[in-house]
């Protein structure tokens, strides 16, 4: 008998299970195709039943693809989003494409594409459209897509319809999500399960997120009039879009348009993106400024490219305001027009920035820079040269630290961003029973000013810095956890938290982290400051580091994997001497260039300031009568967008009044202009010293790869464990 039992208990576990539900089954998919050496495609797919030889057609959104590139490709292939199997293959389009919500005169109703199918669709299930004809506002909806974070093919988001009307359905999330790569999901009813809707767009509403869907009522009758008698056309056939130029946003048109952060790397390697094609949208603005934004077309092959970041529309979005003067302002001064503004590739409305500097203060930070850092006429030496001793200690890497920080704030605008300060050392702990005398005591880290508005308290406490002095070993690890701490305001941080600020760490450092375990482990000290940069990346915590000086880029994994694993950016200076003019070059608004120009005239404004925030000032030589100023900015993604004012020149006409917050920016301006005219500067000068800063941006950029591959080889030295 017991024989007996344990044969059928044998043949019961050899036989195949039952197939999954349907139910189970994922119902949305990753559209991908190659052009190339390039695998593109971005976005998501569902699957519809039509009346052709397959039975079933994928339908996504057309601002997920590049109409051009798609007529390239042979075949369309959808895979499930997380295993990447392999669901069907499409090589033509079942029905006539729609075209972006963001082109000239669409609606999302339009934002459409319907794919003919090769193969029957494997592995997913096949959803049914809502026909009823119902009004569906106050309904509850379910969101299907891939989600971002979460290791599974298929999410499901709630949510109300707040307003449907033709072509165009609102829904309010439950709660916020990131929606990165949902553009085309389906909208279902619930808990019918029937399509009722696309997604096409998204922005903040207070807390969470209002998405704006594509009616899929308007989609139905595409499916009833296949191409070619139901086979479809070939994507060759396909006739790309003519090229359109940026216009002004005209300024009557106030409705609200979909917010995008601008996608960030998720590595801190920079890689140049294919100039995209440019829609001129408008915001909401006040009345004493313009604004003018442009979007770039998802092109990119990863799953979160362009679509969502915290929130926000599923492109992305460039915006310019320029907030001095007013449309229409008459100005009299021959020295020009001052003008300010900001420009912003982010999430949203212009963004409020939190920053801290975080500084290395250890020992190594006493040595030379080779450069007259503190700028009293004599470059500091140190060893021999200095007879063992520091000739000059304000010209010494701590110094230029201090300098690099102080350049940084005086471009930032206390109006939209809170700055604060940390230095970082530490000591070795000292064997039992071993008395310690002198020496940096407390934390390794130390918060010296929490995040203000106040930059007249940042700059005194980056004083006491250098008045203090170097002394110590390099405690990274704590370091990355009192930034983050002072950015998000919890675990015992001194600020004052702010929930909806895009949260920035600087991060200084001369050498390699020696703490907190002893130097001769060098593996777990480097571990440790991987933990603390996964910890402040799961709180949105973003870190720019800068290795400076050999020592740190001998070793650079610890500053170039802080920034890789938080989106920020990694930049090494070889000379620390250079610090101060490499800090020009940082910008956390994702903005490449700024360039102002007179339409009367045809010139550039050359005297100009940007600054790391995106906001940006100049004096803009203007002639008699009407003036027409542009200002174009392109974006770190290759989005570029403009904006125009105009003001009349009248010579000798009364001064413009200047809001105070800008007084400074102005005075800036012309110091700059007058030590200009000091040096008798000519054009061939400005010209050597843009050649100068290029060839500065190359050895950057070669330094970078250099300290990669060192990273690279140090990590497998030290066997570190990819952390998750």
């Amino acid at each position: 008998m017991a024989v007996r039992i344990w044969l059928v208990v044998l043949l019961a576990l050899a036989m195949p299970g039952p197939a999954p539900a349907a139910e189970q089954l994922p119902a949305v998919a990753r559209p991908r195709f190659q052009v190339g050496n390039q695998t593109l495609g971005s976005g998501t797919a569902f699957f519809l039943r039509v009346a052709d030889e397959v039975g079933v057609a994928a339908v996504a959104a057309a601002h997920s693809f590049d109409m051009g590139e798609l007529s390239q490709a042979r075949e369309v292939e959808f895979q499930l989003g997380r295993s990447k199997q392999r669901v069907t293959v499409s090589s033509r389009l079942f029905a006539p494409p729609g075209r972006s919500f963001s082109a000239p005169g669409a609606t999302l109703a339009e934002d459409y594409l319907i794919f003919a199918l090769d193969l029957k669709p494997k592995g997913v299930r096949v959803l049914e459209p809502d026909r009823s004809g119902d009004d569906y506002t106050g309904e509850r909806v379910r969101l299907l897509g891939v989600p971002a974070s979460i290791p599974q093919n298929e999410d499901d988001i709630f949510g109300t319809i707040r307003k449907h009307e033709p072509g165009r359905i609102e829904l309010v999330l439950d709660v916020p999500a990131d929606l990165r790569g949902w553009g085309g999901a389906p909208v279902l009813r619930h808990p019918s399960g029937k399509v009722v809707g696309i997604v096409e767009a998204a922005w903040p509403d207070g807390d969470t997120l209002r998405i704006g869907a594509a009616p899929l009522d308007l989609v139905l009758p595409a499916l009833q009039l296949p191409l070619s008698g139901g086979t479809g056309i070939p994507f060759a056939s396909i006739q790309p879009p003519a090229p359109r130029q940026t216009k002004p946003a005209s300024k009557s048109a106030r409705a609200p348009a979909p917010r995008q952060k601008a996608p960030a790397p998720r590595s801190a390697k920079v890689q140049p993106a294919p100039k995209p094609r440019i829609t001129a949208t408008s915001a909401p603005v006040p009345d004493d400024a313009i604004a003018v934004s442009a979007r770039r077309k998802p092109t990119g092959p990863a799953d979160g490219d362009s679509l969502l970041g915290k929130a926000g529309a599923l492109e992305t979005e460039l915006m310019i305001k320029i907030e001095h003067p007013t449309d229409g302002t008459i100005v009299g001064d021959a020295n020009g027009v001052f003008l300010a503004g900001r420009a912003l590739a982010l999430l949203g409305e212009f963004k409020r920035f939190d920053v801290v500097f975080v500084l290395d203060t250890s020992g190594s930070s006493a040595d030379m820079t080779g450069a007259d850092i503190n700028g009293n006429g004599i470059i500091g030496q140190g060893g021999l040269r200095g007879l063992f001793g520091k000739t000059d200690p304000g010209d010494s890497i701590l110094a230029a630290e201090v300098m690099a920080a102080r350049q940084i704030l005086k471009g930032l605008d206390s109006r939209n961003t809170r700055v604060g300060v940390i230095s970082f050392a530490g000591r070795a702990p000292a064997p039992p029973g071993t008395i310690v005398i002198g020496g940096r005591r407390g934390p390794a880290a130390i918060t010296e000013e929490p995040l203000t508005t106040d930059f007249a308290r940042v700059d005194k406490a980056l004083g006491r810095i250098l008045e203090r002095g170097p002394d110590g070993l390099t405690n990274m690890a704590e370091a990355v956890d009192a930034g983050w701490q002072e950015l998000t305001g919890i675990r015992g941080g001194l600020s004052t938290p702010d929930p909806d600020s895009e949260k920035i760490m600087l991060f200084f450092t001369d050498g390699q982290p020696t703490l907190p375990f002893d130097a001769m482990f060098e593996a777990d000290n480097v571990r440790a400051v991987l933990r603390a940069a996964e910890r402040a990346r799961k709180l949105g915590v973003r870190i720019h580091s800068f290795a400076i000086g050999p020592e740190a880029l001998e070793g650079p994994v610890a500053a170039v994997e802080m920034a890789s694993r938080t989106d920020g950016y990694f930049t090494p200076v070889r000379h620390p001497g250079d610090l101060v003019e490499v800090i020009e070059n940082v910008s956390f608004a994702n903005i490449e260039e700024i360039e102002i120009r007179n339409l009367k005239s045809d010139a550039l404004a050359k005297d100009v300031l940007t600054n790391a925030d995106g906001s940006f000032s100049a004096l803009v030589p203007v002639e008699s009568g009407r003036n027409r100023i542009q200002v174009r900015a392109r974006a770190s993604d290759g989005s570029e967008a403009e904006a125009v004012v105009t003001v009349d020149y009248a010579p000798g006409a009364p001064p413009v009044r200047l809001p105070r917050e800008l007084v400074g920016q102005r005075n800036r301006l012309l110091e700059k202009k007058l030590v200009e005219l000091r040096r008798g500067r000519m054009e061939a000068e400005r010209a050597r010293t843009e050649e100068t800063r290029k060839e500065l941006r190359i050895e950057i950029e070669r330094e970078r790869e250099a300290a990669r591959a060192r990273a690279e080889e140090q990590r497998k030295q030290l066997d570190l464990e990819v952390l998750e």
